[in-house]
Protein backbone atom coordinates (compact mmCIF):
# COMPACT_ATOMS: atom_id res chain seq x y z
CA UNK A 1 0.00 0.00 0.00
CA UNK A 2 1.74 3.30 -0.88
CA UNK A 3 -0.01 7.48 0.44
CA UNK A 4 -1.16 7.86 -3.75
CA UNK A 5 -3.90 4.91 -3.54
CA UNK A 6 -5.56 6.86 0.17
CA UNK A 7 -5.27 9.92 -1.07
CA UNK A 8 -6.71 9.08 -4.40
CA UNK A 9 -10.00 8.36 -2.31
CA UNK A 10 -10.08 11.41 -0.34
CA UNK A 11 -7.19 11.21 2.30
CA UNK A 12 -4.85 13.69 3.36
CA UNK A 13 -1.12 13.20 2.48
CA UNK A 14 -0.62 13.16 6.89
CA UNK A 15 -3.25 11.03 7.18
CA UNK A 16 -2.61 8.51 4.80
CA UNK A 17 1.22 8.45 5.94
CA UNK A 18 -0.66 7.75 9.57
CA UNK A 19 -2.98 5.40 8.47
CA UNK A 20 0.11 3.39 6.57
CA UNK A 21 2.19 3.75 9.85
CA UNK A 22 -0.49 2.21 12.24
CA UNK A 23 -0.87 -1.08 10.34
CA UNK A 24 3.34 -1.33 9.62
CA UNK A 25 3.78 -0.88 14.08
CA UNK A 26 0.53 -2.88 14.82
CA UNK A 27 -0.22 0.23 17.19
CA UNK A 28 1.43 3.59 18.18
CA UNK A 29 1.08 5.99 21.07
CA UNK A 30 0.76 9.93 20.05
CA UNK A 31 3.74 11.01 20.61
CA UNK A 32 5.27 7.64 18.69
CA UNK A 33 3.65 8.64 15.75
CA UNK A 34 4.63 12.20 15.96
CA UNK A 35 8.60 11.56 16.31
CA UNK A 36 8.26 8.61 13.25
CA UNK A 37 6.37 10.93 11.01
CA UNK A 38 8.12 13.88 12.19
CA UNK A 39 4.89 16.14 12.76
CA UNK A 40 3.80 18.02 16.05
CA UNK A 41 1.93 16.00 18.69
CA UNK A 42 -0.58 18.10 18.95
CA UNK A 43 -0.97 17.22 15.06
CA UNK A 44 -0.56 13.88 15.56
CA UNK A 45 -3.18 13.58 18.19
CA UNK A 46 -5.60 15.60 15.46
CA UNK A 47 -4.64 13.00 12.67
CA UNK A 48 -5.05 10.04 15.07
CA UNK A 49 -8.73 11.47 16.01
CA UNK A 50 -9.82 12.01 12.47
CA UNK A 51 -8.78 8.28 11.37
CA UNK A 52 -10.48 7.34 14.56
CA UNK A 53 -13.84 9.42 13.19
CA UNK A 54 -13.74 7.98 9.83
CA UNK A 55 -13.58 4.76 10.94
CA UNK A 56 -10.01 3.67 9.46
CA UNK A 57 -8.36 3.61 13.27
CA UNK A 58 -9.47 2.60 16.73
CA UNK A 59 -8.56 3.67 20.08
CA UNK A 60 -7.86 2.03 22.98
CA UNK A 61 -6.25 2.58 26.37
CA UNK A 62 -2.77 0.46 27.29
CA UNK A 63 -1.18 0.23 30.23
CA UNK A 64 -2.69 3.78 31.25
CA UNK A 65 -1.37 5.20 28.01
CA UNK A 66 -3.88 6.02 24.83
CA UNK A 67 -2.98 4.09 21.55
CA UNK A 68 -4.11 3.76 18.32
CA UNK A 69 -4.57 0.69 16.05
CA UNK A 70 -5.21 0.27 11.92
CA UNK A 71 -8.71 -0.96 10.86
CA UNK A 72 -8.69 -3.26 8.45
CA UNK A 73 -8.70 -1.72 5.16
CA UNK A 74 -12.14 -3.15 4.09
CA UNK A 75 -12.99 0.00 5.90
CA UNK A 76 -11.56 2.07 3.32
CA UNK A 77 -14.32 0.81 0.97
CA UNK A 78 -16.95 1.90 3.58
CA UNK A 79 -15.45 5.04 3.69
CA UNK A 80 -15.66 5.10 -0.29
CA UNK A 81 -19.02 4.40 -0.62
CA UNK A 82 -20.21 6.55 2.68
CA UNK A 83 -18.61 9.11 0.74
CA UNK A 84 -19.90 8.36 -2.48
CA UNK A 85 -23.74 8.41 -0.80
CA UNK A 86 -23.11 11.60 0.71
CA UNK A 87 -21.67 13.30 -2.71
CA UNK A 88 -25.19 11.99 -4.29
CA UNK A 89 -27.21 13.04 -1.07
CA UNK A 90 -25.97 16.77 -1.81
CA UNK A 91 -26.14 17.00 -5.46
CA UNK A 92 -30.08 16.16 -4.66
CA UNK A 93 -29.95 19.32 -2.38
CA UNK A 94 -28.17 21.31 -4.37
CA UNK A 95 -30.77 20.46 -7.46
CA UNK A 96 -33.75 20.64 -5.06
CA UNK A 97 -32.49 24.13 -3.92
CA UNK A 98 -31.56 25.66 -6.86
CA UNK A 99 -34.64 27.24 -8.31
CA UNK A 100 -34.53 28.89 -4.71
CA UNK A 101 -30.81 29.85 -5.04
CA UNK A 102 -31.58 31.47 -9.02
CA UNK A 103 -34.64 33.46 -7.91
CA UNK A 104 -32.64 35.21 -5.08
CA UNK A 105 -29.27 34.94 -7.30
CA UNK A 106 -31.81 37.06 -10.36
CA UNK A 107 -33.50 39.40 -7.53
CA UNK A 108 -29.72 41.12 -7.12
CA UNK A 109 -28.91 40.25 -11.23
CA UNK A 110 -30.04 39.93 -14.72
CA UNK A 111 -26.61 38.02 -15.53
CA UNK A 112 -27.34 34.75 -16.93
CA UNK A 113 -26.05 31.07 -15.84
CA UNK A 114 -24.90 29.33 -18.15
CA UNK A 115 -23.87 25.11 -18.25
CA UNK A 116 -22.45 22.98 -21.19
CA UNK A 117 -22.86 19.39 -21.77
CA UNK A 118 -21.44 17.19 -24.16
CA UNK A 119 -22.06 13.38 -25.40
CA UNK A 120 -25.37 11.05 -24.74
CA UNK A 121 -24.95 10.90 -20.94
CA UNK A 122 -24.91 14.81 -20.97
CA UNK A 123 -27.71 15.41 -23.10
CA UNK A 124 -29.78 12.89 -20.46
CA UNK A 125 -28.97 15.62 -18.23
CA UNK A 126 -30.38 18.08 -19.41
CA UNK A 127 -33.61 16.03 -20.16
CA UNK A 128 -33.46 15.05 -16.57
CA UNK A 129 -33.34 18.65 -15.28
CA UNK A 130 -36.74 19.61 -17.75
CA UNK A 131 -38.06 17.20 -15.44
CA UNK A 132 -36.60 18.30 -12.16
CA UNK A 133 -37.78 21.71 -13.42
CA UNK A 134 -41.18 20.79 -13.13
CA UNK A 135 -42.79 23.31 -15.33
CA UNK A 136 -44.52 23.29 -19.06
CA UNK A 137 -42.44 22.94 -21.84
CA UNK A 138 -42.43 25.09 -25.48
CA UNK A 139 -39.77 23.26 -27.90
CA UNK A 140 -39.02 23.76 -31.40
CA UNK A 141 -38.58 20.13 -31.79
CA UNK A 142 -35.49 18.65 -34.42
CA UNK A 143 -36.33 15.93 -36.92
CA UNK A 144 -33.15 14.41 -35.66
CA UNK A 145 -33.29 13.61 -32.21
CA UNK A 146 -33.38 9.86 -32.78
CA UNK A 147 -30.02 10.02 -34.52
CA UNK A 148 -28.68 10.09 -31.00
CA UNK A 149 -31.64 9.12 -28.37
CA UNK A 150 -34.13 5.70 -29.01
CA UNK A 151 -37.82 6.27 -29.32
CA UNK A 152 -37.90 4.14 -26.13
CA UNK A 153 -35.77 7.01 -24.54
CA UNK A 154 -38.30 9.48 -25.88
CA UNK A 155 -41.89 7.48 -25.08
CA UNK A 156 -40.40 7.01 -21.16
CA UNK A 157 -39.67 10.61 -21.01
CA UNK A 158 -43.17 12.08 -22.50
CA UNK A 159 -44.54 9.99 -19.97
CA UNK A 160 -42.60 11.10 -17.25
CA UNK A 161 -43.20 14.83 -18.34
CA UNK A 162 -47.04 13.55 -18.44
CA UNK A 163 -47.11 12.27 -14.59
CA UNK A 164 -45.97 15.51 -13.02
CA UNK A 165 -48.77 17.31 -15.00
CA UNK A 166 -45.78 18.75 -17.79
CA UNK A 167 -47.91 20.27 -20.88
CA UNK A 168 -45.37 20.09 -23.85
CA UNK A 169 -46.05 23.05 -26.43
CA UNK A 170 -44.27 21.38 -29.79
CA UNK A 171 -43.17 23.02 -32.59
CA UNK A 172 -42.55 19.53 -34.71
CA UNK A 173 -40.78 18.87 -38.16
CA UNK A 174 -41.74 15.34 -38.90
CA UNK A 175 -45.06 13.56 -40.00
CA UNK A 176 -44.78 9.86 -38.39
CA UNK A 177 -48.12 8.40 -37.32
CA UNK A 178 -46.39 5.72 -35.98
CA UNK A 179 -44.40 7.67 -33.01
CA UNK A 180 -47.37 9.86 -32.78
CA UNK A 181 -50.87 10.21 -32.91
CA UNK A 182 -54.07 12.97 -31.53
CA UNK A 183 -54.56 9.81 -28.81
CA UNK A 184 -51.43 9.62 -27.52
CA UNK A 185 -50.33 13.22 -27.80
CA UNK A 186 -53.87 14.01 -25.23
CA UNK A 187 -52.54 11.57 -22.97
CA UNK A 188 -48.92 12.97 -22.79
CA UNK A 189 -50.52 16.17 -22.79
CA UNK A 190 -48.25 16.89 -25.83
CA UNK A 191 -50.09 20.37 -28.16
CA UNK A 192 -48.05 19.70 -31.29
CA UNK A 193 -48.18 22.19 -34.12
CA UNK A 194 -47.11 19.80 -37.45
CA UNK A 195 -44.96 21.24 -40.35
CA UNK A 196 -44.02 20.01 -43.49
CA UNK A 197 -40.05 18.20 -42.53
CA UNK A 198 -38.73 20.48 -45.33
CA UNK A 199 -39.88 23.60 -43.43
CA UNK A 200 -37.19 22.92 -40.20
CA UNK A 201 -34.45 20.36 -41.12
CA UNK A 202 -31.68 22.06 -38.54
CA UNK A 203 -30.47 19.03 -35.97
CA UNK A 204 -30.92 21.34 -32.84
CA UNK A 205 -33.91 21.06 -30.84
CA UNK A 206 -34.17 24.82 -29.28
CA UNK A 207 -36.98 24.02 -25.48
CA UNK A 208 -37.93 26.73 -22.95
CA UNK A 209 -38.93 25.59 -19.51
CA UNK A 210 -39.72 27.49 -16.70
CA UNK A 211 -36.98 30.53 -16.26
CA UNK A 212 -34.38 27.85 -18.08
CA UNK A 213 -33.62 27.73 -22.13
CA UNK A 214 -32.19 24.33 -23.40
CA UNK A 215 -30.24 24.03 -27.00
CA UNK A 216 -29.34 21.01 -28.05
CA UNK A 217 -27.45 19.98 -31.17
CA UNK A 218 -28.09 16.58 -32.32
CA UNK A 219 -24.82 16.42 -34.93
CA UNK A 220 -22.07 14.23 -35.18
CA UNK A 221 -21.02 15.04 -31.96
CA UNK A 222 -23.72 15.11 -29.34
CA UNK A 223 -23.55 18.82 -27.58
CA UNK A 224 -26.10 21.02 -25.69
CA UNK A 225 -26.43 23.98 -23.16
CA UNK A 226 -29.00 25.31 -20.77
CA UNK A 227 -29.15 28.99 -19.95
CA UNK A 228 -30.76 30.20 -16.59
CA UNK A 229 -32.41 33.43 -17.33
CA UNK A 230 -36.10 34.24 -16.83
CA UNK A 231 -35.66 37.15 -19.27
CA UNK A 232 -34.18 34.75 -22.01
CA UNK A 233 -36.59 32.53 -21.29
CA UNK A 234 -39.44 34.74 -21.77
CA UNK A 235 -38.14 36.11 -24.74
CA UNK A 236 -37.82 32.26 -26.36
CA UNK A 237 -41.59 31.33 -25.22
CA UNK A 238 -42.69 34.62 -27.17
CA UNK A 239 -40.71 33.38 -30.16
CA UNK A 240 -42.20 30.30 -30.11
CA UNK A 241 -45.35 31.29 -30.25
CA UNK A 242 -44.45 33.55 -33.56
CA UNK A 243 -42.60 30.75 -34.94
CA UNK A 244 -46.10 28.25 -33.88
CA UNK A 245 -47.97 31.25 -35.96
CA UNK A 246 -45.74 31.25 -39.06
CA UNK A 247 -45.77 27.48 -38.58
CA UNK A 248 -49.46 26.91 -38.82
CA UNK A 249 -49.70 29.82 -42.01
CA UNK A 250 -47.24 27.68 -43.52
CA UNK A 251 -49.27 24.45 -42.97
CA UNK A 252 -52.01 25.70 -43.97
CA UNK A 253 -50.34 26.58 -47.33
CA UNK A 254 -48.53 23.61 -47.96
CA UNK A 255 -52.35 21.85 -47.84
CA UNK A 256 -53.94 24.57 -50.96
CA UNK A 257 -50.86 23.36 -52.77
CA UNK A 258 -51.69 19.69 -52.22
CA UNK A 259 -48.39 18.95 -49.58
CA UNK A 260 -49.19 17.58 -46.45
CA UNK A 261 -47.66 19.26 -43.57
Amino acid sequence: MNVQILTDIGLSETQAKMYIALIKNGNLTPPNAAELLNIKRTNAYAVLEQLDNLGLAKKKELNKKVSYWAENPTAIEKLARDNRSLALEHERQVQASMPTLLNFYYTFSDQPGVRFFQGLEGIKDIYNDILRTNKDVYVVRSAHDQDLMSEVFFTEFKKKKADRGITTHMINPKNDPAYWNKQTDKHHRTIRTQVHPELYTANVEICSYGDKVSIISFGEEAIGMIIDSPQIAEANRQLFHLAKLGAETASKNHKKNGIYA
